[in-house]
């Protein structure tokens, strides 16, 4: 039996009524050696019968099933051990795709001989108040093709120029395992894939290659895991900074520079996390989730360099009220 050109990794939770969809527009894509690794991460709604079914009609559809709810980040590494086809893909159980999305990837990543390809997507906000659903269209900016300062990357994403998502992209399988490329475990840790994106580019910037069609469609909606604060709540939140830093430092970039890089997004993202444990706690279990900053190094010395005078600029930069948290943790993380 010849083995798949693409394996297409889906961690499945409860992805109700958009499932069906995503698993259409897999079976009909138009490059048919494909595998669809479906891992069952202990759905509640549902979501494994649908599975089920679609994997009865097309042997394309391998199952896994966690016996405990190992969240996105352990479910995809479950499904990269068992993956056999050249290239790997991963897609969220409620986003689709373009009927030819996996072809134009992976010829243009055959035909180039690169380890990564992406494709440019759309984003689709459902709101249940408007009879249309609300459609932005994202592009990515051109990876230099020269490029051994991995700066480059780092600076994009600082300043928003590049989404750190996994789920427009092919990479090449023996890549990934070559460099041990996986995800970290997303039930203490935020952002697992923009973690797991930066190690891809910082490993290889100079083959990778871009299909400039709008293939993927990523929906937002109300239950979306990033908008639970399980997920993305302020412990979670630290972890990520805090990995993002030792990457960045274990990389030789300077620690200067790694402070540029993350003060500003650490201030902003601690603000929206405290705001959301307020809204969404009694009192004092929302005290007790904020009191998480004050046990981080890296959050009082990115506080610290923001408030040198040097740096005066990127701190006026914010909205007062973000000037006004970050001015009480501040004052509050004082010995």
């Amino acid at each position: 039996m010849n083995l798949p050109k693409v394996s297409i990794i889906i961690p499945v939770y409860n992805a109700g009524c958009y499932f069906e969809k995503c698993l259409d527009s897999l079976i009909n894509q138009t490059l048919k050696e494909i595998e669809i690794i479906l891992v069952i991460d202990c759905p509640t709604d549902g979501s494994d019968k649908i599975a089920e079914f679609y994997c009865s009609i097309d042997n394309r559809i391998k199952l896994i099933y966690n016996e405990e709810n190992l969240h996105t980040g352990l479910s995809r590494n479950r499904g990269m051990n068992i993956a056999r086809g050249k290239y790997i893909g991963f897609h969220d159980h409620d986003d689709y795709c373009e009927p030819n999305m996996y072809e134009l990837l992976y010829q243009k990543a055959e035909q180039e001989k690169l380890d990564v390809v992406r494709c440019n997507f759309s984003c689709i906000y459902t709101n249940k108040t408007d009879s249309e659903n609300k459609i932005e269209k994202y592009n990515y900016p051109s990876t230099p093709t020269n490029t051994s300062d991995k700066e480059w990357i780092y600076e994009n994403v600082s300043n928003g120029n590049i989404s750190c998502v996994i789920w427009n992209h092919i990479y090449n399988t023996d890549f990934l395992r070559h460099h041990n490329i996986i995800f970290l475990d997303s039930r203490s840790i935020c952002s697992e894939d923009s973690l797991f994106f930066l190690e891809v580019y910082h490993s290889n910037t100079h083959k990778v290659g871009i299909v400039p069609e709008y293939l993927y469609y990523h929906i937002f909606h109300a239950t979306n895991t990033g908008k639970i604060y399980d997920y993305r709540s302020i412990k979670n939140r630290i972890s990520f900074f805090e990995e993002l830093y030792v990457f960045l430092r274990q990389n030789e970039i300077g620690e200067n520079k790694c402070l540029t890089f993350l003060s500003e997004h650490v201030i902003k993202s601690l603000y929206t996390g405290s705001r959301q444990a307020l809204l969404l706690f009694p009192l004092k279990r929302a005290i007790t989730e904020i009191r998480y900053i004050k046990k981080s190094r890296l959050i009082k010395k990115c506080i610290n360099f923001l408030y040198k005078k040097e740096n005066s600029s990127i701190l006026l930069h914010l909205k007062p009220t973000i000037i006004a948290f970050s001015l009480i943790l501040k004052l509050s993380t004082k010995k």
